[in-house]
């Protein structure tokens, strides 16, 4: 039971470490003033920066979760 909770926290504390930046980041990309396009930049921050360390930490956690699942079942 401590193994999954300091699982889930591991991976809490990393995903709040690398994604909890994002505002600051979205924060000093310039607004563009008068325009109304959206930079090239905060596409690239919201919709393709956060998926791949998601996919990372989930997989991680999930393979973390079946090992000490499998020793606790013995399998």
């Amino acid at each position: 039971m401590r193994r999954q909770l300091r699982a889930a926290l591991t991976t809490t504390a990393l995903l709040a470490a690398s994604l909890g930046p994002l505002p600051v980041l979205l924060r000093l990309v310039p607004a563009g003033g008068a325009r109304h396009d959206v930079p090239l930049a905060v596409w690239l921050l919201l919709g393709v920066a956060p998926y791949p360390v998601l996919l990372c930490a989930g997989a991680w956690y999930v393979r973390r979760a079946e090992r000490n699942e499998g020793d606790v079942t013995g399998r």
